[in-house]
């Protein structure tokens, strides 16, 4: 079984280790990228720039929970939800609404 003290404690020795100057995590609101943002800023502190796209896709509500929860993180949220949906529009075929989504994600950050 896994210790919860131990594996944070071992998390944010590794996060001070390895991160150097301002680092820059993608929060999307999720689990693992929360978790890993309360890691980071347990580490590292104001030297994190977490940053929260909002797509205009999220569930109604759920970007202002993602704000609320993050704002003691100091949370970049950038507007994302004109490009997101724009680059949606006449893409019926799931496969290739997935990688604009993810393409826009990528210029985004």
């Amino acid at each position: 079984m896994v210790n919860t003290e131990t594996f944070i404690e071992n998390a944010v020795e590794r996060i001070k280790r390895e991160a150097s100057g301002k680092t820059l995590i993608a929060l999307s609101g999720g689990v693992d990228s929360s978790i890993c943002t309360v890691l980071a800023h347990k580490a590292i502190g104001k030297l994190l720039v977490p940053v929260y796209i909002d797509t205009g896709l999220m569930r109604e509500g759920e970007t202002e929970r993602i704000k609320e929860t993050f704002k003691h993180v100091n949370l970049q949220v950038i507007n994302g939800k004109d490009r997101f949906l724009q680059a949606l529009k006449g893409n019926h075929r799931p496969g290739r609404e997935k990688k604009n989504h993810w393409r826009n994600i990528h210029t985004n950050f």
